[in-house]
């Protein structure tokens, strides 16, 4: 079992420590993250969980060229046979350049391999990110894909022709969001004071023009009258570059959030300010209010709605300023980002470990 992300590691543990109280399987986890370039502090898992921490020639093997994929290849040939022959299920989240070349060595030796989505796949809603879009067979190594949701599994099946091989059980990385959701108390609308910002990794996915314009809008948002209005915090992606946010560190009603966790960041805002992301569909489940900020797709779909979206910091202030002086808009809009959120994240998330768990079990007793 692989991660290399904090979201596939609350997505893959969950079933390893689930998998590994029957004491017949043996679980080793693979530990990617410094492989991607990420920290990757000491795992708590159960002492009879095996733990492998890899690592690369490479310090991001994500954006690799042709060259330094041959020599990561290369560099990694008899330890990929070595896994392949070792070991009978491969069960990843999320995917990669190595994970497809695992993926590929364990269907050569007729094994199984399960890709558990870690955060919705933007490219399929958003012509915008169309550079992040993999070729449509990228399943093709995949006996098992499971989604965050019912929406997603569409998209997906639409975009690979795969049905037959996507489930919408949920994810385990939502079962704590889940379960807050269905013991909270209906949304109460209420003055707007603190404001979250969710960065983005577009630096981390080397998208140039997203970064470039993230920054120029996170300035344009402190020096404008919304920080004289509002605390603004800034709430810095894991993979983006919290350096280039201590400018703003000493800045009146701004604050530059990092390392600290998300779920407790939205609970404490008010209204939460991104771009498209997985993330808003976690504040609606929170019981937040958010709002899309976004200029580049000039159309409406389910990350783009008409009344979530704005497309400049002029207008980003007109939205704040109508959900703060009518809160009875503020509860429509709401209520129709509540609905819209059920729809990417199954609702009975809180049972996706023991339903994935059930389905690869099943899958496998009989072959």
């Amino acid at each position: 079992m692989s991660f290399h992300n904090k979201q596939g590691m609350d997505n893959i543990i969950p079933i390893a420590e689930k998998l590994c109280e029957d004491k017949k399987n043996q679980i080793t986890l693979l530990d990617l993250r410094s492989t991607y370039s990420q920290l990757s502090p000491n795992l708590e898992v159960s002492e009879n969980i095996l733990v492998n921490k890899d690592t690369s020639i490479f310090k991001n093997i994500r954006n690799l060229n042709k060259i330094s994929k041959l020599l990561f290849i290369f560099s990694k040939f008899f330890t990929i046979k070595k896994y392949g022959k070792n070991y009978d299920i491969y069960i990843f989240s999320p995917g990669g350049f190595y994970e497809g070349l695992l993926s590929r060595e364990f269907k050569n030796n007729f094994k199984n391999t399960y890709f558990i989505e870690a955060g919705v796949k933007i490219y399929l809603y958003l012509n915008s990110q169309n550079e992040l879009q993999p070729k449509n067979s990228f399943l093709k190594n995949i006996s098992g894909y499971f989604t965050t949701g019912e929406n997603p599994k569409n998209k997906l099946e639409n975009f690979t022709n795969q049905k037959n091989l996507i489930y919408n059980y949920g994810v385990p990385r939502y079962s704590n969001i889940i379960s807050i959701h269905k013991i909270s108390k209906f949304y109460k609308s209420k003055k707007i004071k603190n404001l979250l910002y969710l960065t983005s990794a577009a630096s981390y996915h080397r998208i140039d023009w997203e970064e470039s314009w993230q920054t120029r809008a996170i300035e344009d948002i402190v020096n404008s009258s919304i920080t004289d209005k509002y605390v603004l915090n800034i709430k810095v992606h894991p993979r983006d570059n919290f350096e280039k946010y201590k400018q703003y560190e000493n800045v009146r009603n701004v604050n530059i959030l990092s390392g600290s966790d998300i779920e407790t960041d939205i609970k404490d805002s008010d209204c939460v300010i991104s771009g498209p992301s997985s993330s808003i569909h976690e504040v609606a489940l929170l019981g937040k209010i958010y709002t899309v900020l976004w200029p580049f797709d000039n159309y409406e779909n389910e990350y783009l709605s008409n009344e979530s979206l704005v497309k400049n910091i002029e207008d980003l202030n007109h939205k704040i300023l109508k959900l703060n002086n009518d809160l009875s808009y503020q509860n429509n809009l709401f209520s129709q980002q509540l609905i819209e959120a059920q729809k990417f994240i199954n609702i009975d998330s809180d049972s996706s470990t023991k339903n994935i768990i059930q389905h690869i079990i099943s899958e496998n007793i009989e072959r």
